[in-house]
């Protein structure tokens, strides 16, 4: 239920390496958001 924890650390690592899949909502967002032309946005 605890975890060891270093006194003094220093930083926090996140892990980034993770993929979502090819058919998540999220993707399907980015690419919409990316189709929006740049001087609608602007």
């Amino acid at each position: 239920m605890y975890q060891n924890y270093t006194i003094g650390q220093t930083e926090f690592v996140l892990n980034y390496n993770y993929d979502l899949p090819q058919n998540h909502i999220a993707r399907l967002i980015s690419d919409f958001v990316d189709s929006i032309p740049q001087d609608v946005l602007l």
